[in-house]
């Protein structure tokens, strides 16, 4: 796989090499000689990166690369493997504590003389290998042109100016001649509705991943309103050459409307006039199919300013999609959902069996394929073709093929669409960092949720998100997330749609059996699931991801950098002391039992570990000591596990930056130990995620006393059992004082958590900010439960950001208090109420302007809801989660003035009728409908 070579050697070069060259000139005294090695290597890399970007940029998209070509490449990564690994044990060895004082460093430095020297022999070698790679290059390359033959396969590679690649190939020619496709129906009247509402010029866009049916859903509406309509055309920007402009999409526009001859001069101007010309007063409906430019969109709408029509546009991309819809705040994007199970059921079993009736164990047959899938609509027309082309099915041998659908997806020619659907979507991302990220997604099963927080943090701990003066490291890991999100190459997962920020997202079953099978066969990443063929394992395994694979024995683990286990492990995988250069270790699914001297094994042997996640098959209750040794240890997990003690050397690890889990302080640390780390908390501790602690009247109220000595402390979660006294109380309060007068806006986005136990009430809350801070201090999130929950305190009118406000409580009453406190913050975007009953809860005109998000989750009935007319102006998504809502005074017409509401999401357990009523009121609502969920 070239593109995950590229990746990998770009990468050594882009933030590797000048990890490695700055790090040791600045840090270390070499010998003059190993100064010159490093540089050499440091050119040479870049003169490597280079070539190799501008072979990917001449020949990825005319069908293949050469058979040399890819051989030299495979090198390169190799070579860059091996600097990143010189790099790590080199560092590990020999960096000295900077603390420590000249005479130790100078011992130091003698201690490790063996070790320079070693490192000096491994650059000599280093410089070699690349010499020798270059030298191949050009004794080879001329000679294979003439004797390879191109290709197209999951490897090739596309550039910048991608072949035409139609997302629904035929489907403007099928969608006159078949009925309505599998699962399109409710689409198809949405988007007729936003068609149809009032307004002169309107565009409307459809958004989602290739392959979901975008073209056809877009040909079927076309179809159906064309006759009220003049003036209509249908424009793929693709067909016009990779270089199209504003220009060449209106000739085609004027073409289509046979306003001949076009006009040859005067640039856009005349092109804009002949348009208004050709239209006039005529109402005119024009598709433009499969944007991916946003460059040219306000170009193109300028020439149509003044007219009456619809744009109908069609585009994998938000950004296009925002920049293209004529809201402000997006209602005229339509995001296209994969297939509901029973519509994908139905059209899978429909192609795979064609018009015969379905075998007796049809449901057998087929799960295994719904599952890979994933309801994309492209990916079950092509499995079930060709599962159906391989003879009298059985559940075993289809369950076979399905298992290895990643090396029929890239040989056998019923998946070629998909397969260039696929490659579009990979090589569509603009950088190398970008690519790799989305590589990186196989280490997770399919079908699973993935943590975007988590999936960020593990990217962290492997290095891959590059560090440049533009911005930082997690910065760019954010960065490139929301480019797999913006291209929808993964999916968003939330439970509502609507949030601004993706929490939980997952891949497409077909795309990662894509990535799968780019990322395994060129050794990025290597995957074990059950049901796969034995696969044959690499000599040297990078990184290794165990799916509830039936357990073997594993060898070539001296140079894994990510370990991630789901389900059971052969005992050679669990040995700890194989692994040289570990950063990512995942054990939150594993099941086997984890004792002490695993944890011990661990702590003893990872000295290179940044990212620790233990989970339920862990047997200990304490941390062992031995943590202390994990100097470079960014993230600890451990909140599925039964630790619930901490010792005092995880607070004191230098690099620590998230704990997670639910800790006490352990016992018996003295008053001048508690000085001596509140010092050191103060000056170097890095900790930003501390959730969280339990605050009591034991010992335990010393974690206040601490936590208000970490200043550099974002996220915080507090456990406050009823047995806490008056001194922890105390203690507490001075803490999360202290910690909201240190948050800013420019501190990342700081929450916090309160969980009240028992009767405890939140009067610990109960203090004000600093007059001199108020103006400063930020927080955007916060989040109280507890049984006596009735008000919000009185800080949260100084908290301009806040934007989330979460209140949980059995019998939640609001008091005039709370509502008044609500109407202080402008700036309010997310409410959530979690009580058994709401007694009464009033909104009225000009409160909550900002609020996008209502979520009301009531166990038994919400005695009074009102929302008056012209409230909630921006309100977005609405969830009433309560079993019983006959019951309540809030009427299902009150939506109707939600002019920008786009779903409403249910309890799954109401009544048929009450359903029936919700779905009548989104039918009617008078400016779009909403979505209607239960959950």
């Amino acid at each position: 796989m070239e593109a995950v070579v590229t990746a990998a050697a770009t990468s050594v070069v882009e933030w590797m090499v000048p990890k490695l060259f700055d790090s040791l000139l600045a840090k270390h005294k070499l010998r003059k000689s190993l100064e010159i090695d490093i540089n050499y290597i440091k050119k040479e890399f870049a003169m490597i990166s280079a070539v190799i970007q501008d072979d990917d940029r001449r020949s990825g998209c005319r069908g293949g690369r050469e058979d040399v070509n890819m051989v030299w490449i495979n090198m390169v990564r190799e070579l860059a493997h091996a600097i990143e690994d010189c790099i790590d044990r080199f560092m590990h060895r020999v960096t000295a504590n900077p603390d420590t004082g000249r005479r130790c460093q100078a011992v130091h430095r003698v201690k490790t003389l063996k070790a320079r020297n070693k490192f000096a022999a491994e650059i000599q070698l280093l410089k070699r290998r690349s010499e020798d790679l270059f030298q191949l290059r050009d004794t080879y390359s001329n000679t294979s042109s003439s004797t390879s033959s191109p290709r197209w396969s999951l490897s090739s590679e596309q550039t910048d100016t991608p072949t035409a690649i139609e997302d629904d190939e035929d489907g403007t020619q099928l969608a006159a001649s078949i009925p309505m496709p599998v699962g399109m129906d409710g689409p198809h009247n949405e988007l007729l509705d936003l068609i149809q509402q009032e307004q002169q010029l309107k565009v409307i866009t459809i958004v989602g991943f290739h392959g979901m049916g975008k073209t056809l859903l877009a040909n079927h509406v076309y179809k159906a309103i064309e006759s009220q309509y003049e003036a209509r055309a249908w424009v793929p920007p693709r067909k016009l050459g990779g270089n199209w402009a504003a220009a060449d999409v209106l000739k085609e526009i004027l073409r289509q409307l046979r306003h001949l001859p076009l006009p040859t001069s005067g640039g856009l101007a005349q092109l804009k006039a002949s348009i208004k010309e050709c239209i006039g007063t005529k109402r005119f409906f024009i598709v433009v199919d499969d944007l991916q430019k946003k460059t040219h969109w306000h170009a193109i709408k300028a020439a149509f300013m003044g007219l009456s029509g619809r744009f109908l546009v069609t585009t994998s991309i938000q950004q296009v999609a925002n920049t293209c819809s004529s809201s402000s705040v997006h209602d005229n994007v339509y995001t296209m959902a994969t297939l509901a199970d029973q519509h994908s059921r139905l059209l899978f079993f429909k192609e795979a069996f064609q018009d015969d009736d379905l075998p007796p164990h049809a449901e057998e047959l087929g799960s295994e394929a719904l599952k890979k899938c994933d309801g994309l609509p492209l990916a079950l027309v092509a499995t079930a073709r060709f599962l159906q082309s391989t003879g009298n099915p059985t559940p075993r041998e289809w369950a076979r093929l399905c298992a290895n659908l990643g090396t029929h997806l890239e040989t056998d020619e019923l998946f070629a669409r998909m397969r260039r659907v696929l490659v579009q979507s990979y090589t569509s991302l603009d950088t190398q960092v970008a690519r790799t990220f989305l590589l990186y997604l196989g280490t997770y099963p399919s079908g699973r949720p993935i943590k975007k927080s988590s999936l960020l943090r593990r990217w962290l701990a492997e290095g891959l998100s590059p560090v440049d003066n533009t911005c930082s490291d997690v910065d760019a890991a954010i960065s490139n997330f929301d480019k797999l999100v913006d291209r929808s190459i993964i999916q968003p997962t939330d439970a509502s749609g609507n949030s601004t920020e993706v929490k939980t997202c997952h891949t497409h079953g077909m795309m990662l059996e894509f990535v799968l099978r780019k990322s395994m066969s060129d050794n990025f990443v290597t995957v074990l699931y059950d049901g796969q063929s034995t696969p044959r394992l690499p000599n040297n395994i990078r990184r290794l991801a165990l799916h509830h694979a039936r357990p073997r024995e594993v060898q070539g683990l001296t140079l894994v950098r990510s370990l991630t286990i789901l389900g059971e492990a052969h005992p050679s995988v669990l040995d700890f002391s194989k692994y040289e250069l570990l950063r990512v270790l995942d054990l939150e699914e594993c099941i086997v039992p984890l004792e002490d001297g695993h944890l011990k094994l661990i702590c003893r042997k990872l000295l290179l570990l940044r990212y620790l996640c233990l989970g339920k098959a862990v047997i200990a209750t304490v941390l062992p000591k031995e943590i202390s040794k994990l100097q470079l240890l960014d993230t600890l997990d451990v909140r599925t596990t039964p630790i619930e003690i901490l010792p005092t050397q995880v607070l004191e690890l230098p690099c620590l930056v998230h704990l997670f889990g639910k800790f006490k302080l352990k016992q018996g640390v003295g008053d001048r130990k508690m000085s001596k780390l509140q010092t050191w908390l103060s000056m170097k501790s890095k900790l930003e995620t501390l959730a969280g602690f339990v605050v009591d009247n034991s010992k335990s109220q010393e974690f206040a006393q601490l936590m208000y000595n970490m200043n550099d402390l974002t996220k915080v979660k507090i456990w406050c059992e009823s047995t806490a006294d008056t001194s922890s109380s105390s203690h507490l309060s001075k803490a999360i004082k202290g910690f909201i007068e240190r948050s800013t806006e420019f501190k990342g986005t700081p929450s916090l958590s309160l969980n009240f136990e028992g009767e405890l009430s939140q009067d610990i809350l109960d203090f004000s900010l600093e007059k001199r801070k108020q103006s400063c201090c930020y927080l955007e999130s916060l989040k109280l439960h507890g049984s006596k929950i009735c008000s919000l305190p009185r800080f949260v009118a100084f908290l301009g950001g806040l934007t989330k406000v979460s209140l949980s409580a059995p019998q939640l009453s609001l008091s005039q208090d709370f509502l008044a406190a609500l109407r202080k913050m402008p700036g309010l975007l997310h409410l959530k109420l979690v009580a058994t009953s709401l007694d009464k809860f009033v909104i009225t005109k000009g409160e909550l302007e900002s609020l996008t998000r209502l979520t009301i989750v009531v166990e038994s009935m919400v005695c009074q809801l009102d929302i008056h007319v012209g409230a909630l102006p921006r309100l977005k998504s609405l969830q009433l989660l309560c079993k019983n809502l006959d019951g309540s005074t809030f009427s299902t017409s009150a939506v109707h003035s939600f002019r920008h509401l786009e779903e409403i999401s249910l309890h799954r357990e109401v009544g048929d009728e009450t359903k029936n009523k919700w779905k009548e009121a989104a039918k009617n609502h008078p400016t779009r409908r909403p979505k209607i969920l239960f959950l």
